[in-house]
């Protein structure tokens, strides 16, 4: 029989690899696609699953739509600001460079709960910082150096990853609270209502109506159930595995998102853009996770 430890490891890891896949299938969508028509179908469907979810297991929970929480809401727009400010970038950029200056939101997180929560910060955490600012001048260093996109759209693309993982340090902040009080799917399930209503008015629904290719639909119902999976794996690992082990752990995922993005570009795909990264700017990349594992590890 598996055992706890085994299980939560076995749960943080379909976390991983769910997270470094979807980069990919974002970027592979966006040929077909528009930004917010797949933000809206990304969260409608995850929407309408907890829904239903709730309807069979638990009506008591759609309390929380009834007086929606302030700061519930805030974690929703929150949570849309992340969402594009990453497919943006995505756009515009490469998955391996958004994947990789998108680990800017966990110590964004961390220097957060030092000067708001108070939280110690530990000499780890101080070396961590030190590790991931070489580690993110070397990545970018190798970047620039090597552009197979305009400057102009790396940088603004660069713009957007930063605005994404700001945004999403404020929504880890407004959950780290709202769980106090709710449960982690009833906060999800306002959230995805808000962020599902928030981009209705931009999605394209002639888009979707005119997809005839069986592989498109494939890889947007992928990145449908994607979110619910990888979380609930995610919530998952957290019962069973220390808090600081995860956190650690699921800066990994990037790297799953390197070796795709290497093995397409030595395969010339065509809507992936070639990825130049030398041998500098893998170390600047595993330094950057380097010094985010142990800023969020803590000791």
């Amino acid at each position: 029989m598996m055992s706890s430890h085994t299980r939560g490891l076995l749960m943080i890891c379909i976390t991983i690899l769910l997270w470094g896949v979807l980069a990919i299938a974002l970027k592979y969508s966006l040929k077909f696609i528009s930004v917010c028509t797949i933000i809206w179908f990304r969260f409608a469907f995850s929407c309408l699953f907890l829904v239903g979810y709730y309807l069979v297991r638990n009506p008591g929970s759609f309390a929380i739509l009834k007086r929606p929480p302030i700061l519930g809401i805030v974690a929703g727009l929150a949570l849309c600001g992340n969402y594009y400010g990453f497919t943006v970038a995505l756009d515009l950029t490469t998955p391996s460079n958004v994947q990789i200056l998108i680990q800017l939101s966990p110590l964004l997180v961390a220097v957060i709960g030092i000067t708001y929560f108070k939280e110690e910060l530990t000499r780890l955490q101080i070396l961590g910082f030190f590790i991931a600012a070489l580690g993110f001048v070397l990545f970018y260093w190798d970047q620039i150096q090597h552009l197979v996109i305009s400057k102009d759209s790396y940088l603004k693309g660069n713009l957007w990853v930063m605005f994404s993982a700001l945004s999403w340090a404020v929504y880890a902040v407004c959950q780290k609270i709202l769980v106090r009080t709710w449960t982690p799917l009833q906060t999800n399930l306002l959230i995805y209502v808000v962020a599902s209503v928030v981009f209705l008015p931009a999605a394209r629904f002639d888009e979707l109506a005119g997809i005839s290719d069986g592989t498109v639909w494939a890889v947007l119902l992928f990145m449908g159930a994607n979110t619910l999976v990888a979380y609930a794996a995610l919530s998952e690992s957290l019962r069973l595995l220390p808090a600081n082990e995860v956190s650690a752990m699921i800066v990994l995922n990037p790297l799953i998102t390197l070796a795709i993005a290497a093995e397409l570009t030595r395969r010339n795909v065509s809507w992936m853009p070639a990825e130049n990264m030398t041998l500098l700017g893998y170390v600047g990349a595993l330094a950057l996770l380097l010094g985010v594992g142990c800023v969020v590890k803590k000791h």
